[in-house]
């Protein structure tokens, strides 16, 4: 079987997929993506890639600016629970300059199986203009709207129209990757009682590892990440009281510069680590902790590792963690101009956080893996 995944431009829209295409792979069947920007990335997971959109800069189809604009404080990119609606656009206008490249090169492959998350409307797109099955992966609670589907394909009209595609795929089969209890507490408009489960293994990367991540720290470990998007536009300097904070903290943080600019990080202390990048799952075995910005990715890696976890809710559209992780009282949520020392110790020494957090990591534990989703998808769909 030939198994195209299409992924939009962003380390969180591939980072989830890449275990699921490696289960396919493992299983026997080929696979491919079709994408473009940071998500050709892809590639150094060892997969073959067709860059749909060669040459394109995302950043203005993401975030378009008005003649004289220089806020994005309002833009759906950076809002902490955006409406369905305001992501549908936001994505059908994503999707819509990925729609001729990802369909020439599914046209050239004939693959028998697409798979796309819910936001990445030219995978569906695809499946029905091939007659394919489509598989929707949800990467968290933002993309498991039940309105979704049918307001990103009336954003995207135009482009099914010009293309002569009128029909759905044949047969759409979604996925999720939350455990039980946090699906439990989602709106009842954000469950898809059909997923399949499949547990989130997470997919960072690979790394040589340097010396300070594959020994044991001297000190309670805590990482501090604001994932790529929030980290390279500038949100960086939200850390300063933390930073602060953290002289009086009896622990070493590590902080993920993700791209950003280090020097918006004044007066480091000595018991800050800065990197600009490492593999979140392997930081996470080091740590007793993490803070970051909510991103659903981040929030499952963290969960898969049992630790507690603070949330600061700003800028990021693929937030899961701000309402889950206090609800489940497996995490906290402190605002940048407020946290500090305290919430920090809470984080290292409140054991009910971590006795919570080990059990939404055994409940994720219980899910099937991606190679028994793969079984299963394969016999059902034939």
């Amino acid at each position: 079987m030939r198994v195209l995944f299409v992924t939009s431009p962003g380390l969180g829209h591939l980072f989830p997929t890449v275990p699921l295409a490696q289960a396919f792979r493992a299983a026997g069947h080929r696979v491919r993506y079709a994408t473009g920007g940071l998500s050709l990335a892809a590639a150094e997971a060892g997969f073959d890639v067709v860059d749909v959109t060669p040459g394109l800069d995302y950043l203005p189809v993401y975030v378009p600016q008005e003649p004289g604009a220089d806020s994005t404080a309002e833009h759906p990119m950076f809002a902490e629970d955006p409406e369905d609606a305001e992501l549908a656009t936001l994505f059908a206008r994503v999707s819509g300059v990925m729609v001729d490249g990802a369909l020439a090169a599914a046209r050239e492959w004939f693959p028998d199986l697409v798979v796309a998350p819910p936001l990445q409307g030219s995978g569906r797109l695809l499946a029905a203009a091939l007659g394919v099955p489509l598989i929707e992966p949800r990467l968290g609670s933002y993309d498991s709207g039940a309105r979704l589907p049918s307001l990103l394909r009336a954003g995207m009209e135009s482009h099914w129209a010009r293309h002569g595609v009128t029909g759905e795929p044949p047969e759409t089969v979604p996925l999720t990757t939350l455990p039980p209890s946090l699906t439990a507490l989602l709106p009842e408009d954000r469950r898809t009682p059909e997923a399949r489960p499949v547990r989130p293994l997470p997919f960072n990367g690979g790394v040589v590892l340097p010396g300070w991540l594959a020994g044991t720290p001297p000190l309670p470990r805590i990482a501090v990440t604001l994932g790529t998007i929030e980290a390279q536009w500038g949100g960086l300097a939200i850390l300063g009281p933390l930073m602060e904070a953290a002289r009086g903290v009896d622990a070493e943080f590590v902080v993920t510069l993700g791209g950003g600019d280090p020097a918006l990080l004044a007066d480091v202390p000595p018991n800050v680590r800065l990197v600009d990048w490492a593999p979140l799952d392997l930081l996470l075995d080091t740590c007793a902790a993490i803070i970051h910005h909510g991103g659903s990715g981040t929030m499952l890696t963290a969960a898969a590792a049992g630790l507690p976890q603070c949330v600061i809710p700003r800028g990021s559209y693929q937030q899961t963690g701000a309402d889950l992780l206090p609800a489940r009282s497996i995490g906290i949520v402190a605002e940048p101009g407020t946290l500090g020392a305290a919430q920090c110790r809470t984080l290292l020494k409140d054991e009910r956080l971590r006795d919570n957090a080990h059990q939404v990591r055994d409940e994720i534990l219980a899910m099937p893996t991606p190679a028994e989703t793969v079984d299963g998808l394969v016999a059902a769909l034939g």
